[in-house]
């Protein structure tokens, strides 16, 4: 859940930025009603409990909060009194092993630690290492990452200690970035590097420019799906089917076979959620306004959850974080044609109780437990 972010601080998208709440405080904010779908299908509601997994029973995010550049690592199991676990500092963008350990990129390469951010072990040294490309294996025993030397890129797995390349030869991402929210491209970018929620298989997409990569291997490496031609990107694993957006709008790739999900649907930057069986994304009308959604898996049946709300993502399998959006002001200096800003403003809303609450997070790195 890294993307936005990427965007515009390094040369491409890779996961997100978002989530809520101060030191032993609730997710402070006006509630307000949610906004009512117009559309007659709605998803299937959460359950009325919202578990934890095991051996921890807590749920966690990595997040930076309003007024600072650091990250910290939230404590969200009971969203009205989240708290802080541990403040990690200006890192790169971290992600969870699992519910005790995170991993990030320093100056020696990727590493991995304990939630308090050390001591650190380094796990991977490659020349080429790409800082924010990497993913870890849902038992949290192995981690790929991709390293880029000239015009190539190559994908690593590390295992028990051993390093070996999966794959090589691959287009590398270009030199490209964004450094405000004036860049439409963004909506189209992507770049993502997974493992599925079995283990069982790892993608990558990396739809940049003039760029196209489309992935699929075996954990152990063998090709699944294969392709540099099609655009084939947005993409997002749920249980062990494979979702991501062609020409043809949303697809799904399970047994190896690829079939059509919601066909002519653009949706934006797609996230899963910790339990399975639903997807939260954004979708862009024809002025400019984001509307974010939510999808069901098995029905298939969508429900918009509120518009000027972008960069969703799901904090648990019952709240979902995103950014507000609001009308372009004189102040804002906006280009010829663009109508929406970011309002600054983040908020959580609540699936069970179709609410929304002002939240003090200001991005989302990743969740624990991952999507399922």
């Amino acid at each position: 859940m890294r993307t936005a972010r990427l965007l515009r601080a390094l040369a491409v998208t890779a996961l997100l930025a978002a989530a809520c709440g101060s030191t032993n405080s609730p997710a402070t904010g006006n509630v307000t009603p949610a906004t009512t779908n117009p559309s007659p299908t709605t998803t299937s509601s959460p359950s009325q409990q919202d578990p934890c997994p095991p051996p921890s029973n807590r749920c966690l995010a990595l997040v930076t909060l309003r007024g600072s550049n650091s990250y910290a690592v939230r404590d969200i199991t009971d969203i009205s009194h989240a708290k802080t676990v541990s403040n990690l500092g200006q890192i790169s963008l971290p992600m969870f092993v699992n519910a005790t350990e995170l991993s990030y990129a320093d100056d020696s390469g990727l590493v991995r630690a304990p939630l308090a951010g050390s001591p650190k072990t380094p796990l991977a040294t490659s020349q080429g290492f790409v800082s924010y490309a990497f993913a870890w294996s849902p038992d949290g025993s192995t981690v790929v990452y991709l390293t880029q030397t000239g015009s190539a890129m190559a994908l690593h797995q590390v295992s028990a200690g051993v390093d070996r390349v999966l794959a090589a030869s691959m287009p590398a991402m270009p030199a490209v970035g964004c450094e405000t929210q004036f860049c439409s491209l963004t909506d189209a970018w992507d770049f993502r590097l997974s493992y599925s929620p079995d283990g069982s298989s790892i993608s990558l997409v990396d739809s940049v420019l003039s760029v196209n990569v489309f992935r699929l291997w075996t954990s152990g490496g063998k090709v699944l799906n294969s392709s540099d031609s099609q655009s084939r990107f947005m993409s997002v694993w749920s249980g062990s089917s494979l979702y991501f957006r062609d020409a043809k709008g949303v697809e799904v790739w399970r047994d190896g076979v690829t079939s059509s999900f919601l066909p002519g649907l653009a949706w934006i930057r797609p996230k899963a959620s910790p339990a399975g069986g639903q997807i939260v994304y954004e979708t862009r009308d024809a002025q400019g306004w984001a509307h974010t959604f939510v999808v069901d898996t098995t029905t298939r049946e969508v429900r918009e959850l509120k518009k000027a709300r972008s960069e969703p993502v799901f904090l648990t399998s019952r709240y979902i974080w995103y950014k507000g959006e609001r009308s372009c002001v004189a102040a804002d200096n906006c280009p010829s044609g663009w109508s929406v800003v970011a309002s600054g403003k983040t908020y959580i809303y609540d699936l069970q109780a179709g609410t929304e609450t002002e939240s003090i997070i200001t991005s989302v790195a990743d969740v624990w437990p991952h999507a399922a």
